[in-house]
């Protein structure tokens, strides 16, 4: 018998447990936090062995933040788990980069399987992952610790120190920020002035590149690349914040961008140690046609980004990483395959007075959050948002062509744009 133990309901909620060749050798464990816990579905709850719901773990819990576990009462659920005589062979598994560092201190501490703290602390500390790129030959932003002090002793001091260093625009964003969380792009001094007194954690600066985004999606088993796959986006991750929908469409292998980007990941990884598993890095390709860091984690991408890419590629992604680290093996995918994108629908302050789809030729499926008459918030995060939906295709060009058509979509109508 296997246990394996899964920590958040956060990229997992695509997995196929009918694909398994031996569904009865293996007993899957949740442990989710409180708000998290809603998101089981009645599909998982049908082969789970065990759920259980701890406390939240974050401090001021954000939206974003809202899966994060307590870790001393997701310790003593491992422990009693541990205990059992019926666990058998016992693995923990995270694919939610705000509870990894956790994940990988109690594999340590229980002598588990699988990558420890020190391993993962590379993917989640944005100035760790840069500091350790030096020397590989990739470009990588300029940038340095956000020093909180100096900014509340005199703000404009610092604001002149910081683009001496860096330039205009610059970010300041979290060291483990995770889905634009907390991020602020700083376009003129009085935008800087306007930052929060007390940002809450540690903060980095970061020069502002101006570039198309990418996202670069591995599965890695003993250094090795075992599947890659490369988004583009339609835009910048935060300006889903600034009102635009968010969408990355699978870029097809025979496009001359996916080698080269797979080689940058992997100069990447060679730099941060390989871990088996998944990974996802994000990079801007210049109008100049440089290649530029941005961050990676361990983990998938996020939102329904995992699901489009499994349409895309015909791969149950998620069953080939329990594969690696679990030993649980998985019949091939059963789907036909298609073409496959996902989007973000941003969200702002105000009442809603109407939901548009988009206009697509290609097929999709909207999950809309916001709902008509509903009074909604400013998304802090990717992961606070309107809605999501996929688009698919079996024609990719035209597939590609509706993409594009997303860049002037508006898909919230707000009751004070109605004069």
């Amino acid at each position: 018998m296997k246990t394996v133990v899964v920590i958040s309901t956060r990229g997992f909620g695509v997995f196929r447990h009918d694909l398994l060749v031996d569904p009865d050798g293996v007993r899957f464990v949740g442990i989710f936090s409180e708000r998290d816990a809603v998101n089981v579905g009645p599909v998982e709850r049908a082969y789970f062995h065990a759920i259980h719901v701890v406390p939240g773990g974050a401090i001021n819990e954000s939206n974003s933040e809202s899966s994060v576990v307590d870790a001393e009462a997701t310790r003593a659920v491992l422990r009693e788990i541990a205990d059992d005589p019926g666990t058998g062979v016992l693995t923990v598994h995270s694919f939610d980069e705000r509870n990894m560092l956790l994940t990988g201190r109690l594999r340590e501490e229980f002598g588990l399987p699988g990558p420890t703290h020190d391993e993962l602390l590379p993917y989640r500390d944005k100035c760790l992952m840069k500091t350790k790129l030096a020397g590989t030959g990739l470009r990588v932003p300029r940038f340095a610790h956000f020093d909180p002090e100096a900014f509340r002793s005199d703000a404009n001091a610092y604001f002149d120190r910081i683009t001496a260093d860096v330039g205009l625009p610059f970010v300041v964003k979290p060291v483990d920020a995770a889905s634009a969380d907390g991020v602020y792009k700083v376009f003129a001094r009085e935008e800087f002035l306007a930052l929060p007194g007390e940002l809450g954690r540690a903060y980095e600066y970061e020069e502002h590149i101006d570039g198309t985004m990418y996202s670069v999606n591995l599965v890695s088993k003993d250094r090795t690349t075992v599947f890659g796959g490369v988004t583009e986006y339609l835009v910048n991750s935060t300006e889903v914040q600034r009102g635009r929908v968010n969408a990355d469409i699978n870029l097809i292998d025979t496009d001359p961008r996916v080698p080269r980007m797979i080689r940058f990941t992997e100069t990447v990884l060679d730099a941060l140690g390989w871990l088996d598993g998944a990974c996802h890095l994000e990079l801007f390709h210049t109008k100049d046609d440089e290649l530029v860091f941005l961050e990676v984690g361990a983990r998938f991408k996020g939102l329904a980004g995992l699901a489009a890419m499994q349409l895309n590629y015909a791969v149950a992604l998620l069953n080939l990483a329990f594969e690696i680290e679990a030993g649980l093996e998985s019949r091939p995918w059963d789907q036909e395959q298609v073409y496959c994108f996902d989007a973000v629908i941003p969200k702002r302050p105000g009442v809603v007075a109407r939901l548009v789809e988009p206009d697509v030729t290609s097929e999709f499926e909207m999950k809309w959050k916001a709902v008509e008459g509903g009074e909604i918030q400013k998304g802090e995060s990717l992961v606070d948002n309107g809605g999501t939906f996929l688009v698919w295709n079996s024609d990719y060009d035209q597939l590609y062509r509706d993409f594009e058509k997303l860049a002037g979509y508006t898909p919230i109508h707000y009751q004070d744009e109605q004069i």
